[in-house]
């Protein structure tokens, strides 16, 4: 049994469940009472107007701050009123005429309390600054007036009174009074924070709320305090560190860490009666996947708005050429963001906005530095990242010309014999072997061998790279035992370079796999891809997307020795691993479900037999 109206109470030694749960709710789509219907009172909200005058001055003059926590704000332990139950305190409610009132029950005015029109869900540990700022955030991005947007919010709207007081309701009569409030307001919005590890997913009872937007159909936004969207963005635009990974590693592997069946609960069974109804719904994997589709939507659109406001203030304020190669760079990253998670068509438009503003920058300005920007350096570096981002969409012959660009612009700045010089070498002789012109590529890699040598060494990442792409060469020309000297080299100098736990490590191993597979030495190619998965893992968890390229590689060979059971197990991981963090709709989940289809094929063939 639960106590009643107390799902919101998430502190030791009370189960609560009410009206609503303890650190979410939910949304949906049905007729909003109006007043003088019976579910009027309980489809009152604060505005956000309020929230962030009226409950922030009440709660400083409690003593607290934005800093406070839900918990912090009321505790509903302790016999002493806190801001909620002390608004209410001497009101009757209007529910059950009783003394004691819902915080909402106890404010008046159009611009202060009105018909709930979103359902925020969160969890009670979050801060009530990051919660306002959240919601005033998402009337300023949508043009919302702060005065007629209502937040149904359950520490609010529901009696603390009579939470306090222990009422007990049944599971299911909660749940079902809790679907209703969800489909009468009909938008939730979901608040997620920190960005890289949301508290949100390690609740229960925001999960339930989130199940209940799922199964009923409701709209659903994420929200996030715009320091978190912040620090989102930024890691977005960073490079890689030493290990290898980046920002947007980081969040893939925010992406990989959603799993409701691992939320919390303060009270066993509350958690057991939600998982519950998890799993006799849509299950964990599905639920688990629609977070992650609205949490990828989410950051699709914050990026796109960051973008239009990188290129309003350019508009709206004076600039220098410094500021422009700025935006220019950061647009760039957003670009590379947007081609790492599948949306070449977005990478694409983004760099063209980036070359448009380096290609605005007036040379003859007395401000500006071509010493320290040199906008001729980074036109050349976009029209590079064009070049591959073309090659991707499988447009080679655009690529190529892009990248002829580059390397024609790097060899009047820089020379024939320079590092720029010998990636643009490089990225053309890459764009040459997909064209099948494996003695263009050769040529162009082996310039690219000769220059990365003489200026960067033999033990270094850009050499062992080169070392490695010649034997993929080799290997197409059908030279395997050229391309196996090329593929020793590549991991001789990457092992003394990063040692034995590197990502760098796990492709050469994955590479020297596939020429295992060429030579149709299966055993091999096993052994090599489980080094390269071993590595992965370590490093980059197991639902990282270069994981997931190492188990399909795996399955590839089972499948060839005729091990299908092994095959599909490690396919669908690479299945699994690539809808948690790109979708469904990637290229790779794509690739993936192929393979998948053809070993379900083979292994059911070779049963008929």
């Amino acid at each position: 049994m639960f106590s009643a109206f107390s799902c919101c109470l998430k502190q030791k030694g009370k189960t609560a469940v009410g009206v609503s749960p303890s650190e979410s709710q939910a949304v949906a789509v049905a007729t909003k009472p109006k007043k003088g219907d019976p579910n009027y009172y309980e489809f009152l909200a604060p505005s956000v107007h309020h929230l962030s005058t009226q409950l922030m001055d009440d709660i400083g003059a409690a003593g607290l701050g934005r800093n406070s926590t839900i918990y912090d704000i009321e505790n509903l332990q302790s016999a002493e009123f806190g801001v909620i139950r002390r608004k209410g305190a001497d009101v009757i409610c209007p529910i059950d005429q009783r003394k004691g009132a819902a915080y909402v029950h106890s404010i008046n005015g159009d611009d202060n309390v009105g018909t709930a029109t979103f359902m925020i869900s969160y969890a009670w540990k979050y801060q009530i600054g990051d919660i306002v700022d959240s919601l005033k955030s998402y009337c300023a991005k949508r043009n919302l007036d702060p005065k007629k947007t209502y937040i149904w919010m359950c520490c609010l709207c529901v009696n603390q009174h009579r939470v306090t007081e222990g009422e007990h309701v049944s599971f299911d009569v909660f749940h079902e009074t809790f679907r209703h409030r969800v489909r009468g307001i009909g938008h939730i919005l979901a608040l997620m924070a920190p960005w890289s590890l949301p508290e949100y997913l390690r609740r229960v009872w925001c999960i339930f709320e989130m199940y209940e937007s799922y199964t009923s159909g409701c709209e659903v936004d994420i929200i996030m305090p715009p320091d978190e969207e912040r620090q989102l963005l930024l890691a977005l635009t960073r490079g890689n560190s030493a290990d290898g990974k980046n920002g947007i590693d980081d969040l893939f592997q925010a992406f990989a860490g959603t799993n409701v069946e691992n939320a919390e609960a303060s009270q066993p069974q509350d958690k057991e009666n939600i998982l519950r109804l998890i799993r006799e719904g849509p299950g964990y994997a599905e639920l688990n996947k629609q977070i992650n589709n609205y949490m990828r939507e989410w950051v699709l659109n914050a990026v796109k708005e960051a973008v239009k406001k990188t290129q309003s203030d350019l508009k709206s304020e004076f600039t220098t050429p410094k500021k422009v190669i700025e935006a220019g760079t950061y647009i760039s990253y957003i670009a590379a963001f947007f081609g790492t998670v599948g949306d070449k068509r977005g990478a694409l438009d983004h760099y063209f906005i980036a070359l448009e503003l380096y290609e605005s920058v007036d040379l003859e300005a007395p401000d500006y530095d071509g010493q320290d920007h040199d906008v001729q350096d980074y036109i050349a570096r976009t029209y590079n990242n064009l070049g591959e981002c073309l090659e991707n969409m499988g447009d080679l012959d655009r690529a190529l010309e892009y990248h002829n660009k580059c390397c024609k612009q790097f060899e009047e700045v820089y020379g024939t014999d320079h590092i720029n010089t010998s990636a643009s070498y490089f990225n053309i002789g890459a764009v040459k072997r997909k064209q099948e012109d494996y003695e263009g590529a050769l040529e162009m890699f082996m310039k690219s061998l000769v220059i990365d040598e003489r200026t960067n060494g033999t033990y270094h990442a850009d050499t062992a790279n080169t070392y490695d792409y010649i034997g993929r060469v080799k290997q197409q020309m059908g030279d395997l035992d050229g391309a196996l000297e090329m593929f020793n080299k590549n991991m001789e100098i990457s092992r003394k370079l990063f040692g034995d736990n590197h990502p760098n490590l796990a492709i050469a191993y994955g590479g020297l796999g596939l020429l295992h597979h060429t030579k149709e030495d299966y055993d091999s190619a096993i052994e090599c891809h489980k080094k390269s998965i071993q590595i992965s893992e370590n490093i980059l968890g197991t639902d990282h997307p270069d994981t997931a390229s190492c188990y399909l590689n795996l399955g590839g060979a089972y499948y060839y020795k005729e091990k299908y059971d092994s095959a599909l197990n490690y396919v669908t991981k690479a299945e699994d691993a690539y809808i948690a963090t790109y979708g469904e709709g990637h290229s790779k989940c794509y690739s993936a479900t192929t393979w998948k289809d053809m070993i379900i094929e083979a292994k059911n063939g070779a049963a008929d037999e």
